[in-house]
């Protein structure tokens, strides 16, 4: 995480990508992301050994790090494409690895403990991510370009295959296999969908607000990296100390999130994210150098690590668990129409306004997502069909 998924995005600026190419890197993904969401759900649902579908799935998307790194020799005058259509490709597996990583998790840890566990866990990645990322910065800094941006992806590669292995070692349980059905139309499909969105309104009402939120955090995305480097100069060393102050803080949120989770329960951590993560953008466009860079980034870290641990337990308890597959796969939807709309918005916005102005946009969007779970409070206990509802029917 200190490497690729920290860098990617300034290795295709520093290649020369333009912001649209930029905002295609993270829209285009997105596409396949979207067409494939609801097959991995289903294609996961059937499979008892989850463990073996994670370990498939992370192998075939973290080898993209590797071929990420040999890009400035196969591809020497298109550098900035070949990383999008790389990354574009390394999304095929991604649902895979979405859904079947959350199916593993709820069936190892049990829900009383999940958001102990979970905030550990994030805590565990954001520190080491951390203490990792002053040595990635130095590396950049200090190798010539290209050399330094291979070396730290092609090392990100090799992390990535060690935490296949470590993951290997985990004892889970099998999975209870989805009862298989006839194969059913995609319309038909769509529309059971939807009823089923109306049934459960606790999950219609989260998924709408968190929706709009998710396309305010998209909006922004390719911008940050050009900002940084082409508007004010930051240095790779610069960029290295804003994203390890980003994981530090979140190392600090997700103990704190943890904490009132457990006394409060998840949704007022949700709350309390959405509109926090507004301040990353509206701070950022006011920034002249690091300093205020700095200052959003402190905002970044602490209100992300809210945003991750309350969005994974307020969507496992919201889901029925005979339907999880399937909720989580919406809920991958969601993600991925908002992340192929936003990033093609967000450079045009730009274009037309202003970097600055396109970056206050997103936080009032922000803001708004966050409203409206001031509006629908979530309550943990909803999960399931609305009773009044099925008296209506």
């Amino acid at each position: 995480a200190a490497g690729a998924t920290a860098y990617l995005s300034v290795f295709a600026v520093r290649l020369g990508a333009s912001t649209f190419l930029i905002g295609l890197l993270s829209s285009l993904p997105s596409l396949l992301l979207v067409l494939s969401a609801v097959p991995a759900g289903r294609y996961v649902a059937r499979q008892p050994r989850i463990q073996a579908v994670v370990i498939r799935s992370r192998i075939a998307f973290r080898v993209s790090y590797l071929f990420i790194a040999l890009v400035p020799w196969l591809f020497p005058h298109w550098g900035g494409a070949a990383i999008v259509v790389i990354w574009a490709l390394a999304a095929i597996p991604t649902n895979f690895v979405e859904v079947s990583v959350t199916a593993a998790l709820a069936e190892t840890i049990p829900p009383k403990r999940r958001a102990t566990v979970i905030s550990t866990r994030y805590a565990v990645h954001s520190c080491v991510a951390a203490l990792a990322l002053p040595v990635v910065g130095r590396l950049l800094d200090t190798l010539p370009f290209p050399l330094g941006y291979q070396v730290v992806f092609a090392g990100s590669f090799v992390a990535a295959m060690l935490s296949v292995w470590v993951f290997s070692k985990i004892r889970i349980p099998d999975q209870k296999v989805a009862v298989e059905q006839k194969r059913v139309p995609s319309a038909r499909r769509l529309r059971g969908g939807l009823a089923a969105l109306r049934v459960n309104r606790a999950f219609g009402a989260y998924l709408l607000a968190l929706t709009l939120f998710r396309f305010g955090m998209a909006l922004p995305q390719p911008l940050f990296s050009v900002f940084w480097v082409r508007d004010l100069g930051l240095s790779d060393g610069d960029i290295a100390t804003a994203t390890m102050v980003v994981y530090a803080f979140s190392i600090v949120g997700y103990f704190f999130w943890g904490r009132v989770a457990n006394k409060y329960g998840h949704g007022p951590v949700l709350l309390a994210a959405t509109l926090g993560l507004g301040i990353y953008p509206l701070v950022t466009a006011m920034a002249r150098g690091l300093p205020l860079v700095l200052v959003a980034s402190c905002s970044g870290g602490l209100f992300s690590s809210a945003l991750a641990l309350a969005t994974f337990n307020v969507l496992l308890a919201l889901a029925p668990p005979e339907k999880r597959a399937d909720y989580v796969a919406l809920n991958a939807v969601s993600v991925n129409v908002t992340s192929l709309v936003g990033p093609l918005l967000g450079p045009a916005l730009a274009g037309w306004a202003g970097i600055r102005v396109a970056m206050l946009v997103a936080a009032g969007v922000r803001f708004l997502g966050g409203v409206l779970f001031l509006i629908w409070p979530v309550r943990e206990g909803d999960a399931g069909p609305d009773p009044k509802y099925l008296e209506d029917l």
